[in-house]
């Protein structure tokens, strides 16, 4: 008896997007602790370093680099609602951007 192939569940949804959109800048941030900074301080001293030196909007603008990432392979994929979500997740982003610069 042959395989059975079962029909694959697409995840093209605003839902998976969102939750991408959200976790990737999240490991971009970590990322870069790790890269620049681990070695001279912990994670809770680099975040009260970033929101006592005002730099908290540069670094979340770094992480959010990594949802271009996601962005182009869903696109090319041609996955567009979770592209839907990945872009409202970058929007959700860009309002803490501009909160941390002028708050």
């Amino acid at each position: 008896m042959g395989r059975l192939n079962k029909p694959r569940m697409r995840r093209d949804n605003v839902y998976s997007g969102a939750f991408l959109g959200l976790v990737f800048p999240v490991l971009g941030f970590l990322l870069y602790w790790v890269f620049f900074f681990s070695q001279s301080m912990t994670i809770g001293e680099y975040w009260d370093f970033l929101f006592s030196s005002g730099n908290m909007s540069g670094a979340l603008s770094l992480a959010i680099i990594l949802n271009l990432a996601v962005f182009l392979y869903n696109l090319s994929n041609n996955n567009y609602e979770t592209v839907n979500g990945i872009v409202g997740a970058t929007i959700f982003y860009g309002v803490l951007i501009i909160i941390f610069k002028f708050l």
